[in-house]
């Protein structure tokens, strides 16, 4: 008989490719990891990984044995959610990741209207961006993830995970007074921006590329002179008329009354905001009214 545990390591190792990435996501050690791997092969006969650089790939043996993990390990966790839908109330953990400007608003309402409806479930949260959580989410690691898409970048879609889009997020180009005065509204702003200094996210996320794109439609590429995850500190270059920035408004709330924010193209644009959960668990008590609390609280802010 294989063991579960086995073949969940190699199954990570399928998706992550070293063994450093497969004992940080199951906080086990690499020797652990490796050691796992080893007596997997010893009980199946061959060998199920080899060398690829600096990386390790599956042998086609071992990726006859993920295929089967994959539904095994779905398999087992449908069970789970069979037993819990026969308690009277949901209970258990509940693991949800989500985006920094989700963290501060949509999380905190969750999780206060659960305490008081469902005392005994639990849920822990992490903040982290898509780009991470949603692979995190296929292997487990979380319950429920709250992604993002901005107009013209959908998510990849990743087998097994349900998406709901719980809200639209408007996009506002944020300035202070006085970069705003000399601009005139009936025209392009973002054209009209140029020679203006920006803040924005990381260089590989979804929202700087769609900045960028924009920025490019205009004819210019972005100055910029402040790159951060944390949009708080984009709020504050834009407050004190260091930068320009484009904010949803999640962002914003909260934000000096002083702030200019103008619809960032003539129809207003918005990202989209996601909650992903794997289908084999989605239907467990727990994990269903984190989500709901998830959408009610989003609906609000919508």
């Amino acid at each position: 008989m294989l063991n579960v545990v086995r073949l969940r390591v190699l199954r990570e190792l399928h998706h992550r490719k070293t063994l450093s990435a497969v004992a940080a996501a199951l906080s086990y050690s690499t020797s652990a990891v490796s050691q796992q791997v080893r007596l997997l092969e010893k009980e199946i006969g061959v060998p199920l990984v080899e060398p690829s650089g600096r990386r390790l790939q599956l042998t086609p043996q071992g990726l006859i044995l993920v295929a089967h993990a994959e539904q095994i390990l779905e398999l087992l966790e449908r069970a789970e959610a069979d037993v819990s839908r026969s308690m009277s109330q949901p209970r258990g953990v509940v693991k949800v990741a989500a985006f920094q400007s989700a963290a501060l608003t949509i999380v905190p309402d969750a999780l206060t209207e659960l305490r008081r409806l469902h005392p005994q479930l639990s849920v822990e949260f992490e903040q982290g961006e898509p780009e991470v959580t949603l692979p995190s989410l296929a292997s487990s690691e979380y319950d429920l993830v709250i992604a993002e898409a901005f107009p013209g970048l959908p998510l990849p879609s990743l087998p097994g995970i349900a998406v709901t889009t719980i809200m639209d997020d408007p996009l506002w180009l944020v300035m202070d007074a006085a970069i705003a005065e000399g601009l005139d509204p009936g025209q392009d702003l973002i054209a009209q921006l140029a020679d203006a200094r920006w803040a924005v996210e990381s260089a590989d996320s979804a929202s700087r590329t769609w900045l960028t794109n924009q920025c490019r439609k205009a004819g210019f590429e972005p100055h910029v002179i402040c790159a951060s995850e944390d949009v708080a500190v984009h709020l504050r270059f834009v407050e004190t008329g260091l930068a320009v920035a484009v904010l949803p408004g999640l962002a914003l709330v909260g934000a000096s009354p002083n702030l200019r924010r103008y619809p960032t193209a003539s129809g207003m644009q918005s990202r989209q905001i996601l909650l992903a959960t794997r289908e084999a668990s989605s239907t467990r008590p727990a994990i269903a009214a984190v989500s709901a609390a998830l959408q009610r609280a989003a609906a609000a802010y919508g």
